[in-house]
């Protein structure tokens, strides 16, 4: 089923687009526009650390919006709802322990990164171990994480655009490429910033409609309530501890909690936003600001999938062949009750632009930042450039960056689009190594260069084995039902082969639960190191202290109102 887009669906998502560039022009020549028509002889010129931590003059409230837009992509606007749509409210129990994530952040790794006058989180990593082999290892896993999620991000509109218009996937993914790189070189940190801002406020009034019009085309909250619980969509709570099961309170809770903390503390998107806030008591107000924030996103995704299921109850979408790909279901949902509604597809697609561009912009900014004070800057030709070159060469960077990020996202069109499958392996891969790197770095006194850098090479190869063997397995996990049964349209069923059987042997332990994969990986990734670090003579190491969390907030009281570390310097 296509619906061709109207000349006011253009017209909203030109405006969208608009906007978002706007903004990154207006923060990016902001300052030249006022030096060329300054009387005074001093000229202002833009550093490489006001160009990635906006000269550290942002508010609390717009960084908090940045954060959020950093890591709620197209995967929680169409993946979340349909997930819920076919598995039910369980995912919601990620809205309770999300919300610890922040705190999490502001009162730990937040202030003691910002101490120790770092630009990038991965500097850390070669003050505590003393190696800067350490901070390359995790510098490339950082890299090639990013890199393939903003991929992810940029391809992610790709899925909606195929049901509103001819056009390839394609000419979405350059669209979107371009854009999110333009304005992000121009713009820099600030550009940023305030363009996650605009596009919170997209996102949410996206969502609102949905559950308002999804509401009334159901006769309202006793029906919803009444659908949706003969559907068996009101699990939220399953706490059966058996780890195989696709989902459970447990997986959930503390799988989403340490996968999300790993954001909200040593992500170097998080970090970047910390440093944008003049001090500590304003960054900590933008992280505690995402408290709430990550409990309605969520919260609102996953009632998108209740709304979606009690319009479509009597017939399912992908069974009667109206679209092939669960993330599809959103925009099905647009297609068939806003169908009235002037310029609602462009509204809707806005929406999953908008989710896609905040978080394919903040990837690009934070990998440029850290090639080139991890990459570049140590060089002597990069460290005695003027700091015009120096920003210029930045700049450069994020256009790399992007180019390559939309060639991977070229690549994972042609794989398919399942996003939260693409994700979640990339996650269980990528994102375990780096937080216990951290976790050994921060709590270990015990654990030495060798075992970082081997507990991280055996967390990052146990993850791609766990990951991509449940990916070649295919664990069959069992579906909420379905029915066509009120299809008021002819269509030819399909001749499907279901599977009944789990695996067994061996390849039972690739029907572990998802959620368990950053846990797992984390665990491996610092128990092994400390047995290596052990070996290797860790225990006989002097470490100082200001490089062990815990140790540095018992010593140092920290205060209320206190100056953030400048990197202009650094």
């Amino acid at each position: 089923m296509k619906y061709e887009l109207g000349i006011v669906d253009y017209l909203v998502l030109i405006l969208v687009f608009g906007i978002s560039i706007l903004i990154g022009f207006y923060h990016g020549l902001k300052q030249r526009v006022k030096n060329y028509f300054s009387k005074d002889k001093v000229i202002l010129k833009e550093s490489v650390a006001d160009y990635f931590t906006a000269s550290s003059s942002m508010k609390s409230v717009p960084v908090a919006f940045s954060l959020l837009a950093s890591f709620f992509s197209t995967t929680g606007i169409l993946g979340v709802p349909a997930e819920v749509y076919q598995y039910g409210l369980q995912y919601w129990v990620t809205a309770f322990s999300g919300i610890f994530a922040p705190v999490i952040g502001a009162f730990t790794t937040g202030p003691f990164f910002a101490h120790l006058r770092i630009f990038t989180v991965f500097q850390y990593l070669q003050l505590r171990f003393g190696s800067k082999y350490v901070k390359y290892i995790g510098t490339v896993c950082y890299l090639i994480k990013t890199s393939i999620s903003s991929s992810i991000f940029i391809f992610g509109p790709a899925v909606s655009l195929s049901l509103f218009t001819s056009f390839s996937n394609n000419y979405s993914i350059a669209l979107v490429g371009v854009i999110a790189t333009l304005y992000t070189a121009i713009g820099g940190i600030k550009g940023v910033i305030w363009t996650d801002f605009f596009q919170v406020i997209v996102m949410v009034g996206f969502l609102v409609s949905v559950f308002i019009k999804g509401i009334y085309d159901i006769g309202g909250f006793g029906n919803f309530f009444q659908i949706n619980s003969s559907g068996g969509r009101f699990n939220v709570f399953d706490f059966d501890p058996d780890p195989f099961k696709r989902q459970t309170f447990w997986s959930l809770f503390f799988g989403f909690l340490l996968s999300f903390s790993y954001s909200y503390s040593t992500d170097q998107q998080s970090l970047q936003r910390f440093q944008a806030t003049r001090t500590k008591k304003l960054a900590q107000r933008a992280l505690l600001l995402n408290v709430p924030g990550v409990f309605i996103m969520l919260s609102l995704c996953c009632f998108a999938g209740l709304i979606l299921y009690a319009n479509f109850a009597g017939c399912d979408p992908l069974a009667s062949q109206q679209i092939d790909n669960p993330n599809q279901l959103v925009g099905y949902f647009v297609i068939t009750s806003f169908r009235n509604v002037q310029g609602a597809a462009g509204f809707f697609l806005s929406c999953v632009f908008s989710s896609s561009l905040s978080s394919a912009s903040s990837c690009l900014n934070s990998i440029s930042s850290v090639l080139w004070e991890d990459y570049f800057k140590p060089f002597s030709y990069f460290k005695n450039l003027s700091e015009s070159k120096k920003l210029t060469t930045t700049k450069m960077l994020v256009v790399a960056s992007g180019t390559v990020s939309t060639l991977f996202a070229f690549m994972i069109s042609s794989f398919g689009s399942n996003l939260s499958q693409v994700s979640g392996s990339l996650n269980g891969a990528l994102n375990s190594p780096i937080l216990g790197l951290f976790v050994l770095g921060c709590m270990f006194k015990t654990s030495n260069s060798v075992g970082a850098a081997c507990g991280c090479m055996i967390g990052f190869i146990f993850g791609l084995w766990i990951s991509f063997g449940a990916y070649i397995t295919k664990p069959y996990y069992p579906k909420l039902n379905v029915t066509t049964e009120f299809c008021d349209f002819d269509f030819l069923s399909r001749n499907q082969s279901v599977i009944t059987s789990d695996l067994s042997g061996f390849n039972k332990f690739y029907s572990i639960s998802y959620m368990w994969y950053t846990p797992m990986g984390t665990l491996v990734t610092v128990l092994s190191g400390l047995i290596i670090s052990i070996a290797t003579g860790g225990l006989k190491q002097n470490v100082d202290d200001s490089f062990i969390l815990y140790k540095y907030f018992i010593k140092k009281k920290v205060g209320d109102e206190v100056e953030l570390p400048s990197l202009a310097n650094n």
